[in-house]
């Protein structure tokens, strides 16, 4: 037997999917979210299994993408909630903290791409090299999302919320990959 959804939720999660899409456009504000501790679960699963997903596309083990992808959202919203609580702006963590896992849900799916274009190959091929550009420049594009939510959520400049974007990339590349994968 078939389960049919219900026809009024596709709308809604076609646009929860629309508004993320947006905002990565830098066409949206995190503050047109609602508030929600639901919507934060829902994409916080979403973007665990695309984390998952990305993972283990890369050549990593599935628990290792498990632990990277769940460590990585902790300390992101770790890091969140206490710049928010140390600024007087706790009231916008829900919102802002949806819109850094959504954003990062969109460019992780978006990251398969060039992913799956490096495939398992070791030479220098066109196709790598293709691959390579292709995640540069999804980096550079994430980083301006981050930009883009932080100078909304903190009211701060745009280049402002470049280099915390920066920042927190490197220090959760470093604390992350030392955790997960141990000292080089």
């Amino acid at each position: 037997m078939v389960r049919q959804f219900p026809m009024r939720r596709m709308p809604t999660l076609l646009a929860i999917v629309h508004f993320f899409i947006e905002l990565c456009l830098l066409r949206r504000k995190p503050q047109d979210l609602q508030a929600s501790a639901a919507l934060l679960l829902m994409v916080l699963v979403a973007g665990l299994l695309g984390g998952v997903l990305l993972a283990v596309s890369a050549g990593a083990a599935l628990l290792a993408g498990v632990g990277q992808t769940a460590l990585d959202f902790l300390l992101m919203l770790g890091v969140l909630h206490l710049a928010l609580k140390l600024t007087d702006k706790l009231p916008r963590f829900l919102q802002t903290a949806t819109a850094l896992v959504g954003a990062d849900t969109v460019v992780g799916i978006v990251a398969l791409v060039p992913v799956a274009l490096a495939g398992p190959s070791l030479d220098d091929s066109p196709q790598l090299l293709l691959a390579g550009l292709m995640f540069m420049a999804l980096v550079a594009w994430s980083v301006l999302i981050t930009a883009h939510i932080l100078r909304h959520a903190f009211d701060i400049k745009l280049m402002q919320g470049a280099i915390i974007a920066v920042a927190f990339d490197v220090f959760s590349f470093v604390i992350v990959g030392g955790l997960t994968q141990g000292p080089a």
